[in-house]
């Protein structure tokens, strides 16, 4: 019984070697397909019509001593065989230029995929969605994605690889792990009833809290935060009294407004906050927040490198240092 002849009995050195011996001939098949004319072709070449020729006839033999063209007095004309190759020829060489084409768009960074993380904090700012908005006008062929977590987290997910990019407030050795970019600062302020009486002082101090009801970040998103606020109050001897533990700033703000407690929230625009809220400074929570976009060290990935261009040109255009939306609470952060 013959052997089979089927791919899978063929050894994957062998048959990639095989293919390579067969494609090299392709640009010159297709030109004697279309010249029907060996001496036009080789011509059109720029080589002699004698190697022409041997490449057609290697290129015959390595197909299984197939023809692809009938040799006639004046000139060749191609068989169905012949047709056939050349219809498919045009598609591989066209799916060899496509794939060229995207290989270099991809490592230019006007394609893939950008694994995008941030804070509360920061997507309420006007940096990052302005950035977000250009980077996918300037790459349409980009897919982003977000991911809305804490801080740490955030550090967790690009250190395993699935992030690239985050925007967290910064910790002491960031710039020993990673990339950092400094985009923004943040400080704690007060949100009160409008009708408070503490709404009578310009600032507020912690001592002025002692025997208030306290909205305070939600623990287990923001341990490191809620520590350091925890911390202040003990430097000025007052237990906070915490009420509620809260997540986001639209619940801090209605439980403000119900009269629940005072809430703690980091100092951004307060234009967007609720009218019957207000807000005012503690003056002894000097707890200066740096926002910082951060990425693995070892990142040379060119979407990264144009996105966080475009978070640069932000920065060196940005008017004010007051670039958020709203106020929003600790609790959104780690």
């Amino acid at each position: 019984m013959a052997a089979s002849l089927s791919s899978t009995s063929v050894p994957r050195e062998v048959a990639t070697l095989r293919t390579l011996r067969i494609a090299k001939h392709f640009p010159f098949f297709l030109v004697v397909a279309e010249e029907q004319n060996l001496h036009r072709a080789a011509e059109r070449l720029n080589i002699a019509q004698s190697a022409l020729s041997r490449r057609i006839a290697d290129l015959e033999k390595e197909l299984g001593d197939v023809k692809l063209f009938e040799r006639q007095a004046r000139g060749v004309e191609i068989t169905p065989a012949g047709r056939l190759l050349a219809r498919d020829v045009r598609e591989i060489l066209y799916d060899i230029e496509e794939t060229s084409r995207r290989v270099a768009r991809l490592a230019n960074g006007d394609m893939g995929t950008l694994r995008l993380a941030f804070s509360e904090p920061m997507i309420r700012r006007r940096l990052l969605p302005s950035a977000i908005k250009k980077f996918r006008t300037a790459y349409p062929d980009v897919e982003l994605k977000a991911f809305p977590l804490t801080s740490e987290a955030q550090r967790q997910k690009i250190r395993g690889g699935e992030v690239d990019i985050g925007f967290v407030i910064e910790e002491a050795n960031d710039a020993e792990e990673f990339n950092v970019l400094r985009v923004g600062m943040d400080k704690f302020m007060l949100v009160l009833p409008v009708d408070h009486p503490l709404t009578a002082k310009e600032t507020v101090s912690i001592r002025d809290l002692e025997d208030e009801q306290l909205i305070f970040p939600a623990r287990n998103l923001s341990p490191r935060l809620f520590d350091r606020i925890v911390s202040a109050f003990d430097v000025n001897n007052v237990s906070p009294i915490i009420s509620v533990e809260v997540s986001a700033v639209d619940i801090a703000y209605g439980l403000v407004a119900a009269g629940m407690g005072l809430a703690i929230v980091t100092a951004v625009a307060v234009s967007s906050a609720p009218d019957d809220v207000t807000f005012r400074e503690l003056v002894d929570l000097d707890l200066p927040l740096q926002l910082t976009m951060i990425s693995r060290k070892s990142s040379e990935d060119a979407l990264l490198a144009n996105f966080a261009a475009i978070v640069e040109e932000g920065l060196d255009g940005r008017v004010s240092s007051d670039d958020a939306d709203q106020p929003v609470p600790i609790g959104s952060e780690a």
